[in-house]
């Protein structure tokens, strides 16, 4: 495995995402360009274009170039966790969490959408156009109204996880009169949105690093059309919940990050622990074996017509020496690349047997 640093200091990276076509590869002299999200940064200064020069070696030929945006509102975000590409866009969203120690924060909860031709005039110096759109936790509601539907059986949201997230998020919208009061309400669990992809049909496929199931297994809730988030008034919509076979109540795991695959429906992701030890996070006050486990690689299907359920995982690789793998994507070449957060730097690594 390939390991290089894309010099994207002092942002962490999140996700990762194939980007552009055939044409526009070429005229750059790259085989294979991807999308990364910074979230410390705003969404309109989040997004970096890595690529790879035609003809290098792995381990060479790598750049990396942030780019700018005018997002089309003034909203103030943070915590861009996910990034996914559709019909000639790349999509980016917020975690929908918060800070470590709580509370849920409304800047964290949003979705954007840029273009591929505005991304590519951004190489050249150029901001691209970005719809923004202030979600002001209405995905935290429709995740949570599917989850309760679904049944599914979560893993006990602990006292301190509710005091920091739950409770005192309700308390500062109904204290402060914010237009989203109302929308987080006691039965709820946070939810910490850290991988997205799309179906065949276009409905996204959100991949939650937290919460898990009772069984310590990951999640994931589709997302219905996304693109009417972008029309005004519109409001998110959740619906299948998909519980993927893997973790375990002693090493819980939730979804690190999600990647596509060539067939249609089959996806990839990365699974690894709720949070990172040693850094006061309120999730691991109540559930300390949340840090217990490693990033790991895995694939799986999705049938096409039913409506949720377990899902079988193949693995395809185990993370031995680092916990914090943020992204995955198939190159061309069928290569894997993963992106990392490690030692304050921002590292890509390619997997050479391929998917």
């Amino acid at each position: 495995m390939e390991d290089v640093d894309l010099h994207l200091a002092p942002n962490e990276a999140s996700d990762l995402c194939p980007v552009f076509g055939p044409q526009i590869l070429e005229r750059h002299g790259w085989d294979r360009a991807f999308v990364t999200v910074l979230d410390e940064a705003h969404a309109a200064r989040a997004i970096a274009i890595i690529s790879h020069a035609r003809g290098a070696a792995e381990d060479t030929g790598w750049s990396a170039t942030r780019t700018t945006a005018k997002p089309s509102t003034k909203f103030k975000t943070e915590d861009a966790e996910a990034c996914a590409r559709w019909n000639g866009a790349v999509y980016i969203l917020g975690s929908q969490f918060g800070k470590k120690e709580g509370p849920l924060q409304a800047k964290r909860s949003f979705i954007a959408r840029v273009s591929e031709e505005e991304l590519h005039a951004a190489l050249h110096g150029e901001s691209a156009k970005m719809d923004l759109v202030p979600l002001k936790f209405a995905l935290h509601r429709a995740v949570n109204d599917a989850l309760a539907e679904a049944q599914v059986e979560l893993l006990p949201l602990g006292p301190t996880t509710r005091a920091a997230y739950i409770d005192e998020t309700m308390f500062r919208g109904a204290r402060k009169g914010k237009s989203w009061s109302g929308r987080v309400v006691s039965s709820d669990h946070p939810i910490n949105v850290e991988g997205a992809e799309f179906r065949a049909d276009g409905r996204m496929l959100l991949g939650l690093r937290y919460p898990v199931t009772a069984a310590g297994q990951p999640i994931l809730v589709e997302l219905e059309d996304p693109d009417a988030l972008f029309d005004g008034g519109s409001i998110p919509r959740c619906s299948n919940v998909w519980v993927l076979q893997t973790g375990s109540v002693d090493a819980p795991v939730g979804v690190r990050a999600l990647g596509g695959d060539r067939r249609p429906d089959a996806f990839h992701a990365i699974v690894g622990n709720l949070d990172s030890a040693g850094k006061g996070a309120a999730v691991l006050e109540d559930h300390e074996e949340g840090a217990v486990a490693l990033s790991s690689h895995v694939r799986f299907d999705l049938p096409a017509i039913a409506a949720g359920g377990d899902v079988a995982v193949e693995a395809v690789h185990e993370f031995d020496d680092v916990r914090r793998v943020e992204g995955v994507a198939i190159a061309p070449d069928d290569r894997m690349h993963y992106v990392i957060d490690r030692d304050g730097r921002v590292d890509l690594r390619t997997l050479a047997t391929g998917a």
